[in-house]
Parts: structure tokens; C-alpha cells; sequence
């Protein structure tokens, strides 16, 4: 029983550590690991998230105040009038129809 013991100790030891990823050193669960953590510089400035834009790019990528949004439009979507949306005359008679024909049948 002294042997199954030991072993559940190593099994336990060895199931608490890992393999760092970026420096190969074996590590302690929940701890930073030794090799990496004497590398880091620790602190000092507070790291920039992904959202955040550099203070010297402010305002660089802004258009002007003089845009034409007409020419921009031109440009985008060429010069051809669009096609105009809505519904043609004979579905309107189509619809006006089957309601005549729905409260006829209903009376």
C-alpha cells in the first residue's frame, strides 16, 4: 500500500506542472513560470489594448470638410440612375381584384 501512495504523489506532482510554451521550462500550475517571468520587465506601463489608437494618429484618416458627397456617389456607383423601386400597376389590380373577390364570396 506504501507504493500506491508514492505513485499517486508522482502522478499528482507531475499533473500540477506544465511545459511553458514560449521558453520550454517546466512550470508550476497558477504560477508564472521562472524562466519567462525573469524576462518580462514587469509593469511599468500599462499595455495597450487592441482598440486603442496611437495619440500622433488622431484625426489623420478624416476627409476634408470640403466633400462632395455627390462626386464620392458618381464615383462609387457610376452615373446611371437607379432602378426605381416599388410595386408595378398590375399587381396593384391583381390585389385589388382578389379583394373584391374575397368579400364577394364572403357575402
Amino acid at each position: 500500500m506504501s507504493g500506491l501512495g508514492f505513485v499517486s504523489n508522482v502522478a499528482m506532482a507531475e499533473s500540477l506542472t506544465y511545459v511553458c510554451p514560449f521558453c520550454d521550462r517546466e512550470a508550476r500550475v497558477g504560477k508564472p513560470c521562472p524562466g519567462c517571468a525573469k524576462k518580462s520587465p514587469g509593469k511599468t506601463k500599462a499595455a495597450k489594448k487592441s482598440w486603442a489608437s496611437d495619440p500622433t494618429e488622431d484625426g489623420l484618416s478624416l476627409p476634408d470638410d470640403d466633400f462632395d458627397y455627390e462626386d464620392f456617389v458618381a464615383r462609387e456607383f457610376g452615373k446611371s440612375p437607379h432602378k426605381q423601386l416599388g410595386v408595378k400597376w398590375y399587381w396593384w389590380l391583381l390585389g385589388v381584384i382578389t379583394l373584391l373577390a374575397m368579400i364577394l364570396w364572403a357575402v
